[in-house]
């Protein structure tokens, strides 16, 4: 098991993250916003990021993901969060000690704020390189008027469990 853990705001990466494959087994439940303990960039040593203002402000991911890597920490990316139709669909990329972890979220019948039934993608590039994605997994996410909260615990096709969970400020 590789293990990165991180409380540090970093640099965000576009882009899209290379997954292994798709998933056929899901298991999720709602969350509450991961938490991790923030440090400013001045404090880790490094320039400010150019998006985001914080653990938990605009623009960023708060990251937990637990199996089959470890990977905690606030990431400063842009969060794109979109409304139209009835649909949500909020998506980022983050970089985190060399892990990258990019998650969709889409949300049907979307009416503001509050729990919804959604389908998620989430996939994980280690930073040994190790990929690691689940797909169109059916859950239960939290929207805020700000962002939103989903846990996950889904199997990839690989038979590999993608655990954790992975709150969202839109920029």
């Amino acid at each position: 098991m590789t293990s990165v853990s991180a409380c540090r705001a970093g640099a965000g990466q576009a882009g899209s993250a290379a997954a292994d494959s798709t998933t056929t087994t899901t298991t999720a439940a709602t969350a509450a916003p991961a938490t991790a303990a923030a440090t400013t960039p001045a404090e880790a040593g490094q320039p400010a990021a150019p998006v985001g203002t914080g653990d938990g402000g605009p623009g960023s991911l708060t990251l937990a993901i637990t199996s089959p890597v470890m990977l905690s920490g606030h990431v400063n990316t842009t969060v794109s969060c979109e409304t139209a139709a009835r649909r949500y669909v909020a998506s980022a990329t983050g970089t985190l000690d060399g892990a990258t972890v990019t998650q969709n979220v889409r949300v049907a019948g979307y009416a503001g704020p509050g729990s919804y039934p959604a389908v998620i993608s989430v996939s994980v590039v280690a930073a040994d390189g190790s990929k690691y994605a689940i797909s169109a997994v059916p859950t239960t996410v939290q929207v805020t008027a700000d962002g939103g909260a989903v846990s996950f615990n889904a199997s990839t096709s690989g038979g590999r469990a993608l655990a954790g969970s992975i709150s969202w400020a839109c920029s």
